[in-house]
């Protein structure tokens, strides 16, 4: 927690700046009595230039304001677990409206605002579980506001727009209060936000989970057709033994059934037998015809449906 800064609220710089002008005024006035100079008294455009610097000084030390409670922000949210940016300013937004429905509670109620959700149910992702704990703690945070005040917010619906929401906080004069409004339209925001990005994480992983499972898929079909290229190469039939099995391969991803049954009863509708290949029988007295190419297709078609690999 960072040390208090001499302006860390607006009631401290107040009273220093009235310090500083009384100090001012008085030592004037001092300063007249102790002189009958003319110049003891401050015409109206000397009045005019000592509000101007009046003014400039109070814009000078608001500015410091500002910085104090910018560094007290920047050292609450470096307690925040690491978070994206959406995880980030939901945790941010419901720090704030758990703080300021506890400090109500504990000032009306005299009880504290206890909470299941935790910053840390953020890490490392937004889950919709988590959003389900949050939805139902600013739940329960809004019907203790209602019962806190009851005649402003007890009279206004909870499911308005996130500009009926933003409207009705500026008419609240209770800072506390309209912190723990502005809080809650914050929240369904970025609860939003975050189910978006929960949702396109998720497409992303299934688009990516498919894609491994077909590239799987892709690599034991490519190792299943190199086994039954390398069993047709080992019989040496007259056929390109791996022209026969990819183009079955490539037939039977869109009707296996049909493939299977041509690759058994007739693989050379894939493959041509090769006439040059086949040897001629009775030592070379007998010429290769085309029933040797059929006798040949068939029996390569009955070593296919026995294959087994």
């Amino acid at each position: 927690m960072a040390e208090k800064n001499i302006f860390d609220d607006n009631e401290d710089f107040e009273k220093l700046l009235n310090s500083f002008i009384n100090d001012k005024n008085g030592a004037d006035s001092e300063d007249e009595k102790k002189t009958d100079s003319p110049f003891g008294k401050l015409s109206e455009e000397g009045e005019k230039i000592n509000a101007q610097i009046s003014a400039e000084m109070e814009e000078d030390l608001a500015a410091v304001l500002a910085v104090g409670k910018e560094e007290a922000v920047a050292a609450e949210q470096e307690n925040l677990p690491n978070l994206g940016a959406d995880e980030s300013e939901l945790a941010q937004a419901f720090i704030n409206f758990q703080a300021s429905v506890d400090k109500l509670t504990k000032e009306n109620l005299k009880q504290n605002f206890e909470c299941l959700f935790s910053i840390d149910d953020l890490y490392p992702n937004y889950k919709p579980s988590v959003g389900r704990l949050i939805s139902n703690d600013i739940v329960n945070g809004w019907m203790l506001l209602s019962k806190m005040f009851p005649n402003e917010i007890g009279k206004f619906s909870p499911s308005s727009s996130d500009e009926e929401f933003l409207n009705f906080a500026e008419k609240l004069q209770n800072q506390d209060l309209q912190l723990a409004v502005i809080s809650y339209v914050e929240i369904l925001i970025d609860i939003e936000s975050c189910e978006l990005g929960y949702q396109a994480k998720l497409l992303r992983y299934q688009e990516t989970h498919i894609k491994r499972i077909m590239y799987e898929e892709y690599l034991a079909r490519k190792e299943r057709q190199q086994k039954f290229v390398d069993a047709v190469k080992k019989r040496n039939f007259p056929i390109d033994a791996e022209r026969l099995i990819t183009n079955y391969f490539r037939v039977s991803q869109k009707d296996f059934d049909g493939a299977y049954k041509a690759l058994t009863t007739n693989p050379a509708i894939f493959a041509p037998i090769d006439f040059s290949k086949i040897k001629p029988r009775w030592f070379g007295l007998l010429k290769v015809t085309p029933k040797d190419g059929i006798r040949l297709n068939i029996k390569i078609g009955n070593f296919l449906k026995k294959l087994k690999v």
